[in-house]
C-alpha cells in the first residue's frame, strides 16, 4: 500500500510540473533508523516461515522495535514538508497496538472476506500471533476495520500514513526550489 502512495504522490507530482529527480536531491537525517526498521520486518517475515518458536517474545519484540524506528526516523525528519501526517498515523498505530497487548484489532467480518473462515476461527481462539478480533479489542476504531476491497483491510493509521506519503512525495517532485543533482556548477573564483 505504501509503494502505491510513492507511485501516486510522483504522479500527483508530475502533473504540477515536477521532476521525479528531485526525489534523489532531498537528505533524511539519520536515513539508518529506516534501514534498521527494515531489516527487523524482514527478520519477522523469516520467522514467520516457520524458521522460529512461534510462541517466542522476539516477535513482538522486533515488530515494536521496528515501529519504533519508523517513528525516531520520522521525528528526525519531521523538518520535511508534511512529515508530521505519516507520524501521526504510525503513532495512532501504535497506540492501537499498545492498548491491546502487541496485537491488531482486525474486523471478522474483512478476516471472513479476506482469508476465510478457518481464519474466523483461528482469530476468536486467539491463534493469530499478531491480531485480535476488532470485536474484543480496546481502541478498535484504530484496528484494521476499513475493508477497502475484497482483498485488502486497513486501519486509520494506515489511511492517514498513504496520505502523508503522498503529500510529502508530490510535494518533493513539485518543488522548483530543488536543485538537481545532474547539473554541474563551479564557483567564480575556482579558476583563478
Amino acid at each position: 500500500m505504501f509503494i502505491e502512495a510513492i507511485i501516486l504522490g510522483i504522479i500527483i507530482g508530475l502533473i504540477r510540473h515536477g521532476r521525479v529527480a528531485r526525489l534523489t536531491t532531498i537528505d533524511f537525517n539519520f536515513n539508518i533508523f529506516i534501514y534498521i526498521s527494515a531489516v527487523l520486518y524482514f527478520v519477522i517475515l523469516i520467522m514467520n516461515l516457520g524458521l522460529f518458536d512461534y510462541n517466542s517474545n522476539l516477535y513482538s519484540l522486533f515488530l515494536t522495535a521496528s515501529y519504533v524506528m519508523l517513528v525516531v526516523f520520522l521525528i528526525l525528519n519531521i523538518s520535511i514538508r508534511f512529515m508530521f501526517i505519516p507520524l501521526i498515523g504510525l503513532i495512532s498505530n501504535l497506540i492501537c497496538f499498545f492498548a491491546n497487548n502487541f496485537k491488531f484489532p482486525i474486523s471478522t467480518d474483512a478476516a471472513l472476506k479476506i482469508y476465510g473462515a478457518e481464519i474466523v476461527e483461528l482469530l476468536n481462539k486467539g491463534n493469530v500471533k499478531f491480531f485480535i478480533p476488532a470485536e474484543n479489542a480496546s481502541l478498535s476504531s484504530l484496528g484494521n476495520v476499513i475493508n477497502l476491497v475484497n482483498y485488502i483491510v486497513v486501519s486509520p493509521g494506515d489511511i492517514i500514513i498513504f496520505i502523508g506519503i503522498v503529500l510529502i512525495v508530490q510535494s518533493i517532485v513539485s518543488d522548483r526550489r530543488m536543485k538537481n543533482k545532474s547539473k554541474i556548477t563551479f564557483s567564480k573564483g575556482m579558476f583563478k
